[in-house]
């Protein structure tokens, strides 16, 4: 009897031990990475504008992360702010740029307009800033 037991035991260690040696581990990595949007600057003061003039900043962002960058939608508080964006994919390493124009037409004093850029990370959103004071010109 304990012979059989012994036996027993000796195939299925063997058993086991085989079936082990067959199975690979098995690594999950991210086919893609992730994208990171670094924005070189975050605010900008245009400073005394005149009434009726639409200055523009061009915000330059850096990709630092490991995967394309995509920016999605860049949402504006008002239709004063508009804004234009690189369409394509930014690289890991590269820049882009998201320019952003103020319409100072019939304002006048302070603002202060936040803008989201939503793009394809769990980072996302980042926000840039806008500011500065429209005066009416003297005659």
């Amino acid at each position: 009897m304990n012979r059989k037991v012994l036996a027993l035991f000796s195939i299925l260690f063997i058993g086991l031990t085989t079936y082990a040696q067959d199975q690979k581990p098995t690594i999950t990595l991210s086919p893609d990475g992730e994208p990171k949007m670094h924005m070189v600057i975050t605010e900008h003061d245009f400073g005394d504008i005149q009434q009726g003039v639409k200055p523009e900043y061009v915000f330059t962002f850096v990709n630092e992360g490991s995967a394309p960058l995509v920016i999605n939608e860049v949402k504006t508080p008002c239709s004063c702010t508009a804004p234009s964006y690189s369409k394509e994919a930014v690289d890991p390493g590269k820049s882009g740029e998201i320019r952003v124009q103020y319409n100072s037409t019939g304002r006048v004093g302070t603002f202060v307009k936040t803008v989201t850029v939503n793009f394809n990370s769990d980072q996302s959103p980042s926000f840039i800033t806008i500011k500065g004071n429209v005066v009416i010109p003297k005659h």
